[in-house]
C-alpha cells in the first residue's frame, strides 16, 4: 500500500476493530520509542529536515462507559511520561461539545469527562476545515458526529503556527480521512495520492487486519479512519 520506503509500528486489531498503525517514510521521518497501551500507540516523531520532534499518540476510543473511562485515564498516564510537545489523533469515540453531533442524543457526563481531560492537560483541538462531522452511521436518517480529531499541546502550535487540518472525501469508509499540513501556505490540491507524496506520514485506526512482520508483507489497504500529515508541497495530479 505505501511502498518500500515506509516503515511502521502497529497495535494489532482485535477481530474487526481496535487496530492502530503509525507509518512513516524513512527518508523524511524518524519514529522511535514506541509505547503500546490498551487503546493507543505512542511514539517519538522527528522531522529529519528540520529536527523538530514531538510525541504522537494515535488512539482508537472504545465503546462502553467503563472502557471510555479507562481510555481517558490512559491518556492522562501517557502525558505523565511524555511531558514534551505532544499530539493526539484518532477516533476518540467521544465528543466534548453538543455541536459535534447532529442530534440531541448526548452522553453529557462522558462529554464532561472528555472536556475536563482536554482542559487539565492544556490541549488544543485543531480546527477542522471543510467538514463539520467525521463519522456517519450511513442510514437513511444518519447520525453524524465528529469522532476523529487532532489534539495538540500549546508548544506544538508554537512550532507549527500555520498548520491546516482538513477532511478528505472517501467512498470506502464511514470515517472521513483527515489531512494535516504543517504549513497552510502550501497549495492545497483537491486530490491527494499517498504514493506520490513520499514526505507524508500516515496514522490510521480501526478495522486493521494483522500486519505480519515489519518488512516481509505489505500493509493491507483496509482502513476506516486515518490522518495524513504532510510538511512539503503535495504533487498536483
Amino acid at each position: 500500500m505505501l511502498g518500500s520506503d515506509f516503515d511502521f509500528f502497529d497495535l494489532p486489531a482485535s477481530h474487526t476493530c481496535g487496530g492502530i498503525v503509525l507509518a512513516w517514510n524513512r527518508c523524511f521521518w524518524l519514529a522511535s520509542s514506541p509505547v503500546y497501551k490498551e487503546f493507543s500507540l505512542t511514539a517519538r516523531l522527528t522531522l529529519l529536515a528540520t529536527g523538530d520532534s514531538w510525541w504522537i499518540t494515535v488512539v482508537y476510543g472504545p465503546q462502553g462507559d467503563q472502557a471510555k473511562i479507562r481510555f481517558l485515564e490512559e491518556l492522562r498516564s501517557i502525558r505523565q511520561v511524555c511531558p514534551d510537545t505532544w499530539m493526539i489523533c484518532g477516533d476518540f469515540n467521544i465528543i466534548y461539545k453538543a455541536e459535534d453531533k447532529n442530534n440531541g442524543l448526548l452522553h453529557r457526563s462522558m462529554m464532561g469527562r472528555f472536556r475536563r481531560l482536554i482542559n487539565d492537560l492544556a490541549l488544543q483541538d485543531l480546527c477542522l476545515k471543510g467538514c463539520r462531522f467525521t463519522w456517519s452511521s450511513e442510514r437513511d436518517s444518519p447520525t453524524l458526529e465528529r469522532l476523529d480529531r487532532v489534539l495538540v499541546s500549546d508548544d506544538w502550535l508554537d512550532v507549527f503556527p500555520d498548520h491546516s487540518l482538513s477532511a478528505l472525501s472517501t467512498k470506502c469508509s464511514d470515517h472521513a480521512p483527515l489531512l494535516l499540513k504543517t504549513d497552510c501556505a502550501i497549495p492545497h490540491f483537491k486530490r491527494f495520492d499517498l504514493k506520490t507524496s513520499g514526505r507524508a506520514l500516515m496514522v490510521s485506526w480501526r478495522r486493521l487486519p494483522q500486519l505480519g512482520t515489519r518488512r516481509s508483507r505489505p500493509m493491507s489497504s483496509t482502513l476506516s479512519g486515518c490522518l495524513i500529515l504532510s510538511y512539503a508541497p503535495l504533487q498536483q495530479l
